[in-house]
């Protein structure tokens, strides 16, 4: 398994689904405004904090790669690396499930502008370029989409802790080689016509 395949996916991972999904919510959001939306200079899509926040956690998971690629699995632990180790994942972890959701709900709530009082479905929508938005009889505002992006956010996070843990733990088993040949000595087919 080459550590740094698994590396450009694991990031590739982080962008996807914590800058391009936020970002391209609040910039569809910002499209759905309609008459209601300002000027795109004002709109405030782009948070430099947040994105900087996870710039940071992506930039914290290098040692973790680095430590992966170069440290044999069952390798002994000094009672110092294992407080160090203890220490790091407190901190990724920390700023995981802590600081990225928090830079994303004060953007959220200071700079979009997502409140209750931005009903985008319901009664008193201000989507007014979609009228059926308006009859529906759910009201669905603003900050129940901020809410639900969180929920994806700690969700990635979680699932994205079990995987590195998994990983950690099977970092070093070989890959199974593909049998060319079956029991009998003959070639198998390899599914190409």
């Amino acid at each position: 398994m080459k550590i740094s395949t698994v590396a450009g996916k694991v990031y590739g991972a982080i962008v996807a689904a914590f800058l391009v999904l936020p970002i391209g919510t609040a910039l569809l959001v910002w499209f759905a405004d309609g008459n209601a939306r300002g000027r795109f200079d004002n709109a405030k899509v782009i948070s430099t904090r947040y994105i900087l926040s996870v710039v940071l956690l992506m930039v914290l998971l290098v040692p973790f790669f680095i430590v992966a690629d170069r440290r044999k699995a069952g390798a002994s632990l000094t009672w110092g690396e294992a407080m160090v180790a203890a220490v790091y994942v407190f901190l990724l972890l920390f700023w995981l499930y802590g600081v990225v959701p928090h830079e994303f709900l004060n953007w959220a709530d200071a700079e979009l502008a997502w409140r209750p009082d931005k009903i985008i479905i319901g009664h008193g929508s201000t989507w007014t370029w979609w009228k059926a938005l308006q009859s529906f009889p759910i009201v669905i505002h603003k900050q129940i989409l901020r809410d639900v992006l969180a929920v994806v956010l700690y969700v990635v996070g979680l699932g994205g802790f079990i995987w590195a843990c998994s990983f950690w733990n099977k970092r070093n088993e070989p890959t199974k080689a593909v049998e060319t040949t079956s029991a009998y000595g003959r070639p198998l087919v390899t599914g190409r016509s």
